[in-house]
């Protein structure tokens, strides 16, 4: 492909990969990332999806006893999905979504990288710098998979590899989907992850301008001897 520099196709592959791997969790099938190939089991395991549901059910609560609302909504959300993908989907639904994952995982993993930029001022990835390591990762990622999806048609990776078809190439000759059809999913995603990113965007100012108004606040000439003189006047 040439929508991108080698440099970062080999940092997109693994976001790509673990695409593929985090929906073959959720729908019940065992997976693990590898480099330009994830194998994923041919039956689903009960075991994994057993573990993954006690997992979420844990950190939520931990996560309310904690107070991290965030937190505690994102672990609700992706133990209903999971639930979805696992009951209401069958085979053949979930080898497409499987498949949809992997520049998917570029959108939605990139996104989820890149919004770590805003992670609280006592976190680890705050107080190591690694945040700006994992926009920068989450960025390319993104921007790897939707220069693609949302440029000319002749850039679509159609074909084959040593590793057999490419993934757009399975979704339209073997499950029966259309090439604008699947270009318009994979571009509506970017545009919801477009509306998630905009959305912290304005919430990190908002949060920022707050702060700020209350350190000027705090600062103000004369708030001092304010507030002692009302207590002064209070003693009297």
């Amino acid at each position: 492909m040439k929508a991108a520099p080698g440099l970062v196709r080999m940092f997109s592959m693994w976001v790509h990969e673990s695409g593929h791997a985090v929906a073959a969790w959720l729908c019940g099938y065992s997976a693990w990332p590898g480099p330009w190939f994830t194998p994923v089991a041919s039956d689903r395991s009960m075991v994994l999806t057993g573990v993954l549901l006690v997992l979420l059910v844990v950190g939520a609560y931990r996560a309310w006893q904690c107070e991290r609302w965030f937190w505690v909504t994102a672990a609700t959300v992706v133990l209903l999905v999971t639930l979805r993908c696992t009951l209401l989907l069958n085979a053949v639904k979930a080898r497409q979504l499987i498949t949809f994952g992997g520049d998917g995982g570029c959108l939605v993993l990139g996104t989820a990288l890149m919004l770590t930029v805003y992670a609280r001022p006592d976190h680890p990835l705050r107080r190591e710098r690694l945040r700006w390591a994992l926009l920068i990762f989450g960025a390319l990622a993104f921007m790897d998979a939707y220069v693609i999806w949302s440029g000319s048609f002749d850039r679509l990776p159609f074909g084959e590899s040593e590793q057999g078809l490419s993934d757009p190439s399975v979704l339209v000759e073997q499950f029966g989907w259309g090439v604008l059809l699947l270009v318009n999913r994979y571009t509506a995603l970017a545009r919801a992850c477009f509306f998630v990113l905009s959305g912290w965007y304005v919430a990190g100012i908002m949060e920022s301008v707050i702060a700020l108004r209350a350190i000027q606040v705090d600062d103000q000439p004369g708030r001092t001897f304010h507030i002692i003189r009302t207590e002064a006047r209070a003693s009297d």
